[in-house]
């Protein structure tokens, strides 16, 4: 902005190495390891956007660090069957610089400004096991199962005071935190005919050049705090409802006065499974919400296994105003595809 002070630009030069080593155990099968330091730039509105209102500002911070991730992989890989391929791997991410904001704040507590900083960092560890088959005429496929764990942490000031005897709240509220393991898993089947393929019909193939995909995601819901307000010797922690949806694509390409016709057919939500965002409720409606649920550390009538996320059961009162609430509807999409 006009009339700030200006310095120099920055230059970050970075060493991002690389290595991979394979060794063969047998024809069929192999021992890996990988090892990389890896760079992230910034959000570029974290580097240059400006925001100011009464009171308060958002300064840019053009010379912010880059995150930097340290990424290690050990694994074991299996083929058999000539096109099947198993792999179990196990990994380590460590995430270091990631931008918080910090803001400093006058001796009134009339003026706040904010401009970030690389104080946030975390890790990831977890296990891997893949079963593929990527070559085939017609049958393809890939899927995997993860358990992972992850930590996080916060370093340096939150707030900064002018007024010194404040400065007891100026560090941050959590050092680390360490999430619920968590497992997914993943589905992609794919389903095809070469062009060719099938009887001939009017100089074309009503067999050939089909294809379907079927991809289908599943997540474990974790666990959730219903008291964070409350010492954490008394914290609740519940079950929350899993997270599962299923995709279609389908077409089908057809030749005609040699132009390429591919007919497309998407389904969103396959299954026409209704997810319940309680994000979106209002918080009274949240805490009827919450209190009609029975939870197993609960006591007489109200004593269930319900889980967070659930509202299919008759007990169960998620308000009378749900448009808000039921937000991944079945979406069916038809498209044509014109190749020259």
């Amino acid at each position: 902005p006009p009339g700030w002070p200006a310095t120099k630009n920055k230059t970050q030069l970075k060493l991002s190495p690389r290595l991979g080593v394979a060794f063969p155990v047998t024809l069929n099968s192999k021992l890996y390891f990988n090892y990389g330091h890896f760079f992230q730039r910034p959000n570029i509105h974290f580097l240059y956007n400006l925001t100011v209102s009464p009171g308060s500002a958002i300064v840019p911070t053009p010379d912010l660090e880059m995150a930097k991730t340290i990424a290690y992989e050990f694994g074991y890989e299996q083929r058999f069957l000539h096109n099947y391929l198993a792999n179990v791997s196990f990994y380590y991410k460590d995430v270091k610089n990631e931008p918080l904001n910090r803001t400093f704040i006058d001796y009134f507590e009339e003026l706040y400004v904010s401009k970030y900083f690389p104080d946030a960092y975390n890790d990831t560890r977890g296990i891997e096991l893949r079963f593929e088959k990527n070559l085939g005429r017609f049958i393809t496929f890939w899927s995997n199962f993860e358990y992972m764990l992850q930590s996080s942490g916060r370093s340096g000031l939150y707030q900064v005071f002018e007024n010194r005897l404040r400065a007891r709240e100026e560090m941050r509220f959590a050092n680390l935190d360490i999430r619920q393991p968590r497992q997914r898993a993943h589905f992609n089947f794919n389903l095809h005919s070469p062009f060719n393929w099938g009887p001939k019909l009017f100089d074309s193939h009503p067999f050939g050049g089909i294809y379907l995909n079927i991809y289908y995601e599943w997540r474990d819901g974790g666990e959730q705090i219903i008291n964070p307000q409350e010492a954490e010797d008394k914290q609740i922690r519940i079950q929350v409802v899993d997270y599962s949806n299923a995709d279609l694509r389908a077409s089908k390409v057809m030749k005609l006065a040699g132009i390429d016709l591919e007919l497309v057919l998407t389904v969103q939500n396959l299954l026409n499974q209704k997810r319940l965002s309680f994000q979106n409720m209002t918080t009274a409606q949240f805490d009827r919400y919450k209190d009609s649920l029975h939870f197993p550390h609960e006591s007489g009538d109200q004593k269930g296994n319900d889980k967070l996320g659930e509202w299919n059961k008759e007990h169960i009162d998620v308000g009378w105003f749900t448009a808000p609430l039921f937000l991944n509807p079945q979406r069916v999409l038809l498209g044509l595809r014109i190749r020259f």
